[in-house]
């Protein structure tokens, strides 16, 4: 009976180089950024974005918060969303930084899923051809995602006691 050799157990100092790798494979990011589960998510947060009030709904929708009483890096996207597709900037920024460039990106993916087959084919064919600079900006996008919301929530958890009312601007 043959045994096969184990792994050395991943280090911090291989981290770089496995991210480097990820990034710089030859994926397919065209269907990973404008398949069908990406194109429903889109149109599914225009419609949410469109039909929800700015304010919010007047109810919480995150059990994190509800659970912790800190926010979740998500918090505010909604009503960001809400304001950002009724053109209050300022509002949008507010609630949530991200909601602009988020609301961006579903436009564009909402709108290549109506364009005609031979520009989405253009279209995949570049992002194909350029899998590695893709795959750094979802990289960059998902890092400053998580990184703002880790800062948010140590901030919060920080000023808690200094700022009672905190959960009403969450």
């Amino acid at each position: 009976m043959t045994t096969s050799p184990q792994q050395a157990p991943a280090t911090v100092a291989d981290s770089p180089r496995r991210w480097s790798r990820w990034v710089e494979q030859t994926g397919r990011p065209y269907a990973l950024w404008f398949g069908p589960v990406s194109v429903g998510v889109a149109w599914i947060g225009l419609l949410i974005a469109l039909l929800t009030p700015p304010q919010g709904l007047g109810i919480a929708l995150c059990s994190f918060h509800a659970a912790t009483g800190l926010p979740c890096p998500g918090c505010g996207l909604t009503r960001s969303l809400s304001c950002a597709a009724r053109g209050l900037w300022f509002e949008s920024w507010n609630y949530h930084p991200l909601g602009l460039s988020i609301l961006a990106l579903f436009v564009v993916t909402a709108a290549q899923s109506l364009a005609p087959k031979t520009i989405r084919r253009r279209l995949a064919r570049r992002m194909d051809n350029r899998a590695a600079l893709v795959g750094a900006l979802y990289l960059l996008f998902v890092t400053t995602f998580i990184g703002f919301g880790a800062i948010r929530a140590i901030n919060c958890a920080l000023t808690f006691n200094a700022q009672p009312s905190i959960q009403r601007r969450i």
